[in-house]
C-alpha cells in the first residue's frame, strides 16, 4: 500500500512528459519525438530556436497554469465549502485582468516596465475583486453563506464589463485583437520569464499547501468545529484570500483568464484521493498540468498552426461540468 502513492505520481509523471512532448510537437512545423530529444540533448538542429524560445516556454507556462488554476481552485473550495467556487468563478481572474488591461491600455504611466510589473498590477487587481466579493457575500468572515458564490459571480460579470469598456473605449485599434485575444486567455504571449515565474509562483503554492494541509482540512470541517479545534478561522481565510489573489493574479498576468480549470481537476481527483489535502495537493497539481498543457495542444490541432484563445476550449468543457455540478 505504501508503493500506491509513488506508482500514481509515476503515471502522472509520465502521462504529463508526454503531453508535453506531444504540445511541442505541433506548429506551423511538425516535430517528431526524435527531433524533440535531439534539440534536448543539445544537438544541433534547424528549429532548435523555435522549439527552446518558444514551444517549451509555452508548454511549460500551460503546465505551470493548470498546477496553479487547480490549486488555486481547490483552495477557494476549501475556503467556501462548495465544489462550485474556483478562481474564475469567484471574480478573481476577471479583476486580475482588468488590473493588467488598465495597464496595457495606458491608464496609468508606468516609467519602469518589467515582467514583474503586470503580475503586480494583476495581483492588485484580483485583491480588488475579492475585496468587492467580501462587500457582497458576507460581513463576518467566521460565517459561511452561499451568498460568498453569488457575490464570486457578480463580481466576476462586474470586472469583466469594465475590462471589455476599456478595451473598446481606449486600446487602439491594431492592439484591441491582441487584447480581446488575451481576455479569453492564451499562451500566445509565452516566454522563458513568463514560465519562470509562473514557475516559481507554483513551486512556493505546492509548498504552502503541503506545509499546512492540515489547517486546509480543519477549514472543511466547517467554522465551529475548526474553532472548537484550535483553528483561527477568520485568520486562515484572509490568508487564503491573499494566496489566491497572489498566484492567480502572478499568471493571469502572462495567460489572461482561463475559466473552470480550478472547478473541475479538484472534483474529479477528489474521486479518487477523498478529501484529505496531503493526499490531494501533488495529484491536484500534476492533473490540471497534463488537463491544460492538453488543451493547448487541442487548440492548434482544431485550428492550426496557431490555434485559438485557450479559454475557449475550457469553456467548451467546463460549462457542461459546471452545469452537471449545478444539477447534482
Amino acid at each position: 500500500m505504501k508503493q500506491k502513492p509513488i506508482f500514481i505520481y509515476f503515471l502522472l509523471s509520465l502521462l504529463l512528459l508526454l503531453v508535453f512532448m506531444w504540445n511541442v510537437s505541433i506548429g506551423s512545423i511538425p516535430l517528431s519525438s526524435r527531433d524533440i530529444l535531439s534539440i534536448l540533448s543539445g544537438n544541433t538542429h534547424p528549429y532548435a530556436a523555435i522549439v527552446t524560445d518558444i514551444r517549451i516556454p509555452r508548454a511549460m507556462l500551460a503546465i505551470t497554469s493548470g498546477g496553479i488554476l487547480s490549486l488555486t481552485g481547490l483552495c477557494m473550495q476549501t475556503l467556501v465549502r462548495n465544489p462550485l467556487a474556483d478562481p474564475y468563478i469567484m471574480g478573481v481572474t476577471a479583476g486580475a485582468g482588468l488590473g493588467v488591461n488598465i495597464l496595457l491600455c495606458g491608464l496609468v504611466p508606468v516609467t519602469v516596465f518589467s515582467y514583474y510589473t503586470l503580475p503586480l498590477f494583476a495581483w492588485a487587481g484580483g485583491m480588488g475583486s475579492l475585496t468587492l466579493v467580501l462587500l457582497l457575500g458576507f460581513y463576518h468572515l467566521n460565517e459561511d453563506k452561499e451568498r460568498f458564490l453569488m457575490a464570486g459571480i457578480a463580481a466576476s460579470s462586474i470586472f469583466t464589463a469594465l475590462t471589455g469598456f476599456l478595451i473598446y473605449r481606449f486600446a487602439e485599434q491594431e492592439k484591441a485583437h491582441r487584447l480581446i485575444f488575451w481576455t479569453f486567455g492564451s499562451f500566445e504571449r509565452a516566454s522563458p520569464e513568463s514560465a519562470f515565474i509562473t514557475g516559481i509562483i507554483a513551486i512556493l503554492l505546492i509548498i504552502f499547501c503541503l506545509i499546512f494541509a492540515n489547517r486546509l482540512d480543519l477549514l472543511l470541517t466547517g467554522t465551529l468545529t475548526a474553532q472548537s479545534l484550535g483553528l483561527n478561522v477568520r485568520k486562515w481565510k484572509i490568508i487564503l484570500f491573499a494566496l489566491t489573489s497572489f498566484a492567480v493574479g502572478g499568471l493571469v498576468a502572462f495567460t489572461g483568464p482561463i475559466g473552470f480549470v480550478g472547478m473541475m481537476i479538484p472534483h474529479v481527483v477528489r474521486q479518487f484521493k477523498g478529501t484529505l489535502h496531503h493526499a490531494l495537493i501533488v495529484p491536484v497539481f500534476f492533473t490540471g498540468a497534463i488537463y491544460l498543457c492538453a488543451c493547448d495542444a487541442l487548440t492548434r490541432v482544431i485550428l492550426p498552426p496557431a490555434g485559438m484563445p485557450i479559454g475557449i476550449i475550457t469553456a467548451l468543457l467546463g460549462v457542461p461540468f459546471f452545469l452537471y455540478l449545478l444539477k447534482r
